[in-house]
């Protein structure tokens, strides 16, 4: 076993993860990252583990890919270069049960889903920002979990008395907005960009996976408790951010059976209103919100998840108009309706 620097022990909804590293600020790091789930005692056997190392070049990373692996997927450099993590060059390969995420002169991860281990290896990683080495081992844990049946999809989600939304759609339509508006109302938080779905039963439950909440300035000055949150307002490498605790009571939750799936769209008028939308076209505008799945098995799973959760949930459309602290008025009725019918 390699020696390390430090390992941490995180218990995420009930699965055990150890992470280790070599790299204190990398250990650092993933230990902020993952602060709900830290726990004080070590790992017990048979955990997941995700291993982290800082190389001082490409070169040193000790995995070969075979001439044999399978490419599934390649991303040329971009046009003037770039310094975030979509503008890097990436080949994803398969190599038995491996899954080889090669970021070239930036670093690889190496993912077996079958024997529950990651390992992560990050070139000169005190040259970058925090954001970025956040990136890679989140990427490392969403892989693992899938395995376990723990889907990760970018969507802000949010509970009230076990009863859950979940806000979906492209950037810029308003999905952060109308969290902050439910969140701001007595809402709990689940996570404002990747919650896990995981089905129990016969139900779809949403997970938190509580993180900073990414903000740009024209959100900031929607909401008077963001414009006067002085020094907790942060600046990271791309947007502001906040720690939801910092500024809303109602704080954290854990965990909800969803009840409202909202696609927001920004629309020129006064006053928002909802639109049902079929199932069917909720599971198509849904879909490209998960994250790539190579596994085929995995896919199919995800697949059969996410089209169980689009079943036993309202979809609506939220054409989101300027009145921004008003969208609590057309949840709330949705969501009371909703827990009559389960009592």
């Amino acid at each position: 076993m390699m020696s390390t620097a430090s390992v941490s022990h995180f218990s995420i909804h009930g699965l055990d993860l150890s992470f280790h590293s070599t790299s204190s600020a990398i250990s650092t790091s993933a230990q902020h990252h993952l602060r709900y789930f830290l726990q004080g005692s070590l790992p017990p056997p048979g955990s997941l583990r995700i291993i982290f190392e800082a190389v001082n070049h490409a070169t040193s990373i000790p995995v070969t890919i075979s001439p044999t692996a399978r490419r599934l997927f390649s991303r040329p450099v971009e046009e003037g270069g770039g310094s975030t993590w979509i503008d890097w060059p990436c080949e994803v390969s398969q190599d038995h049960t491996q899954l080889i995420i090669n970021f070239f002169s930036r670093g690889l991860l190496l993912i077996d889903g079958y024997a529950g281990e990651a390992r992560g290896y990050l070139v000169n990683p005190e040259s970058m920002h925090p954001d970025l080495y956040v990136r890679f081992v989140h990427s490392a844990l969403v892989e693992l979990l899938k395995w376990k049946k723990f889907y990760t999809i970018h969507a802000t989600a949010l509970e009230k008395d076990g009863w859950g939304v979940l806000i979906t759609g492209a950037s810029g339509q308003g999905k952060t907005t109308t969290f902050l508006s439910l969140l701001r109302s007595g809402y709990r938080c689940l996570s404002d960009d990747h919650p896990f779905i995981h089905e129990n039963g016969n139900a779809i439950e949403v997970l938190a996976f509580p993180d900073k909440v990414n903000v740009r300035e024209n959100t900031i000055n929607l909401f008077p408790e963001l414009k006067n949150a002085g020094a907790f307002l942060h600046q990271g490498m791309t947007k502001r951010y906040f720690y939801v605790e910092d500024l809303y009571p109602a704080g954290i939750g854990r965990s909800c059976v969803l009840k409202i799936l909202l696609f927001p769209h920004v629309v020129d008028q006064s006053t928002s209103w909802l639109e049902p939308i079929p199932k069917s076209q909720a599971l198509a505008d849904l879909l490209p919100h998960g994250l790539l799945v190579y596994n085929p098995q995995v896919a199919k799973q995800e697949f059969q998840t996410l089209t169980n959760l689009v079943q036993q949930v309202d979809c609506f459309r939220l054409h989101f108009g300027r009145d921004v602290l008003e969208v609590p008025r057309l949840i709330d009725p949705i969501l009371e309706k909703a827990k009559e019918h389960e009592m």
